[in-house]
């Protein structure tokens, strides 16, 4: 057994704060469902708060590349591995999403979707298509986007400050550029600016490394401004303008919920070890909240089905509601431990080790969440890491750039 002491380093906290954000994904999208029932319950600004968990997404996977890329006293991870971790990180339980959904598509699932060659492939590649495979991925065409613009920082500076200020211009560079471009996908991508939440993640972990000390002591400062960040982001819904329930306008988005996300990352970066069960299963949750990202969205059709053919529409939705949300943790921590898991080992082993790809950089600088988590007092459980937010059951949420 490890001391907690030995392992002060590893970002409880985050883990937990991914399984939250990953709750309220999947809450907003059930309830986004329960409302075409006539036993519908939740109000406008219940429904639309629960997208904010993109946000906090975004921000912690803004502050987890740098915190991973630049450790204390060690060689900064290249650039190559950086972008061969985050591909096997990434792809492959998606690839098994999106071969699923094909598969349910060619035995008459999913009438109402057609895809041609260009939008299948774009959306296997994660790039800018309007009509993506999973609805989730568009939040992962934002990551990869910044993964790549982050490891080219990686490649020209090898250093803290500068990949920071690098990718933070190089976003606020092509949000301009872009409004050159024909009208299409690729232009509204780019003008969207979501990618500055992972901005703001970045500088939070550059903060982080020069006053992590005195973040670890905060004890009421942090905590009050925690619930000051979720107060906000809550019931900014009541009072920003929003045509529907899928989020808030991108721009007032980044504001009222990307800078609300920040103080309760920085909050969460207190949070020591998991000491009862109930964290220990929060720190699980946060490792499987990857595969509850993705596949919660095979969940809510089968859930807006029910209510479409049956008669609990008539009913109240409340416990049909807790009952999906629970559902959907369920299929997500089996996916993860029988699925995902083997598929990231599997992969890793064949794509990378080896071929020598994974160097030891990329080793040594891999996120805590991607070792076995040992140090946990009488519990092994299973980790894999996770640095992307979650989703859009059709692609709707995306915000308007």
């Amino acid at each position: 057994m490890v001391s907690a002491k030995e392992h002060q380093g590893e970002l409880y906290g985050i883990q937990m704060l991914r399984a939250l954000a990953a709750l309220a994904v999947v809450a907003h999208h059930a309830l986004e469902e329960s409302n075409g029932a006539a036993g519908r319950f939740s109000p406008d600004w219940l429904t639309t708060a629960g997208a904010s968990g993109v946000d906090l997404f975004f921000v912690i996977s803004g502050f987890i590349m740098l915190h991973v890329s630049f450790r204390p006293g060690r060689e900064p991870i290249g650039a190559g591995a950086f972008l061969f971790r985050r591909a096997t990180r990434i792809y492959p339980l998606y690839w098994f999403c999106c071969c699923m959904v094909l598969g349910f598509s060619a035995v008459g699932f999913f009438t109402n979707h057609r895809w041609s060659v260009g939008e299948i492939l774009g959306s296997f590649l994660l790039i800018p298509t309007n009509n993506l495979l999973l609805g989730v991925a568009w939040t992962l065409v934002f990551e990869m986007y910044f993964y790549l613009i982050f490891a080219l920082t990686l490649l020209l500076f090898r250093s803290k400050v500068l990949s920071v200020v690098g990718t933070t211009i190089a976003i606020f560079v092509f949000m301009a550029l872009a409004n050159i471009f024909p009208d299409g996908a690729l232009k509204i991508f780019l003008t969207n600016p979501l990618p500055l939440e992972f901005c703001m993640g970045l500088w939070l972990a550059w903060a982080f490394s020069h006053a992590g000390k005195s973040i670890q002591r905060s004890t009421r400062v942090l905590p009050i401004l925690a619930i000051i960040g979720f107060g906000i982001m809550v019931v900014a819904p009541l009072f920003v303008a929003h045509p529907n329930t899928n989020g808030l306008p991108a721009f007032t988005r980044v504001v009222v919920w990307g800078l609300p996300a920040v103080l309760i990352v920085a909050a969460f970066l207190r949070v020591g070890p998991p000491r009862n069960g109930f964290t220990r299963f929060a720190v699980f949750l946060g490792d499987a909240s990857y595969a509850l990202y993705l596949l919660h969205s095979f969940v809510m059709p089968a859930y807006a089905k029910i209510l479409k053919s049956s008669f609990l529409s008539a009913y109240s939705q409340i416990p049909f509601v807790v009952l999906v949300v629970a559902l959907s943790v369920i299929v997500a921590l089996v996916a993860h431990v029988k699925i995902e898991q083997p598929l990231l080992a599997m992969v890793r082993k064949l794509a990378g080790r080896s071929r020598g790809v994974a160097s030891r950089s990329s080793l040594v600088a891999q996120p805590s969440a991607e070792r076995p988590a040992t140090a946990l007092p009488g519990v092994a459980f299973p980790t894999s890491g996770f640095e992307v937010e979650p989703y859009s059951n059709s692609g709707k949420d995306l915000p308007d750039a």
